[in-house]
């Protein structure tokens, strides 16, 4: 039934859909991520920015736990064709589905109260995004669906978790990572053992955990020196933002070319994209503000 589904969308393919869902299917990858979160980060509220990648990131990396544990292969290796680039890894949770699942929730969470048609904008490009993954052979249906209940649930699990455990949110972030790392671990040392296809598999659970590490030392550092504050008028906004996602993508992409990567892929390219991402997310919530008081002066340090 499930591939039958796929099938059938593949059917209806034509020039027009294949370049539509290859754009809207972005909407569930890191860019958007990265362009959503540093807005709310930089320029509305540092803590809701704060929070809402952090959360993000742990949907990402869990997910990479599900998918190794289930190992479900995607459907273009089952004879149906892949539109565009074949994706890495399982294929069980989709990871674009819960991705732009939790991204629209916490978007919600963070402007709905003041940008009162969101939803209107958030639920369709969440439906698009689940129908592009099966549409370019990359998921099937049960794919989409388990991740988009996936990202649902954790979110309320979050939110249960924030209302109910009075901790520091350093410690519960803490508790997390050590969540994290022991998957790292055990599939680290003994992918080979649980006939794991690569370490490509669970890329994403060492990008999580470099990135939440960064976030998390930088977002300390930063509120206790550095007290960066977000408003200012419209076109320093603009400055304050184009130079800090620049430098972003500058990191993110710079360092693949000056870090030691092998030319194949092993456990020590996962480490490698861990520290990367950490030095991109210090830059995040440390770097980018600190720039930003030296050329804007909309911050001060103690």
């Amino acid at each position: 039934m499930d591939l039958k589904i796929v099938e059938w969308f593949q059917s209806n393919r034509n020039d027009v859909f294949d370049q539509f869902f290859g754009l809207i299917t972005e909407f569930g990858g890191d860019l958007i991520f990265l362009v959503v979160g540093t807005l709310i980060l930089w320029l509305y509220d540092k803590k809701v920015g704060f929070r809402f990648m952090v959360i993000f990131l742990f949907t990402l990396g869990f997910n990479d736990v599900f998918k190794n544990i289930i190992r479900r292969p995607r459907p273009f290796l089952e004879g149906v064709d892949s539109v565009g680039e074949e994706t890495y890894g399982y294929a069980m949770p989709s990871a674009h589905a819960s991705n732009v699942s939790m991204l629209g929730l916490l978007s919600l969470e963070a402007f709905k109260p003041k940008v009162r048609w969101l939803s209107f904008v958030v639920y369709p490009i969440i439906i698009l995004v689940l129908i592009s993954r099966i549409y370019l052979g990359q998921h099937y249906l049960s794919d989409v669906i388990v991740g988009f209940i996936y990202a649902l649930a954790f979110y309320h699990l979050i939110k249960t978790v924030g209302q109910n455990i009075k901790l520091h949110y350093t410690k519960v972030i803490l508790i997390g990572l050590s969540v994290l790392l022991i998957p790292m671990i055990v599939f680290g040392m003994f992918y080979k053992s649980f006939n794991i296809a690569s370490p490509d598999s669970f890329r994403n659970l060492f990008i999580a955990f470099g990135s939440i590490l960064g976030l998390t030392i930088g977002h300390i550092i930063e509120e206790k020196h550095v007290k960066y504050v977000e408003k200012a008028p419209i076109i320093k906004q603009i400055v304050k933002y184009l130079i800090g996602l620049i430098i972003a993508v500058a990191i993110q992409e710079g360092f693949k070319r000056i870090l030691p990567y092998p030319l194949e892929e092993s456990i020590f390219t996962l480490i490698l994209d861990a520290i990367r991402y950490f030095l991109l997310t210090i830059w995040l919530t440390l770097g980018a503000p600190y720039v930003f008081k030296l050329i804007i002066k909309e911050a001060r340090v103690d």
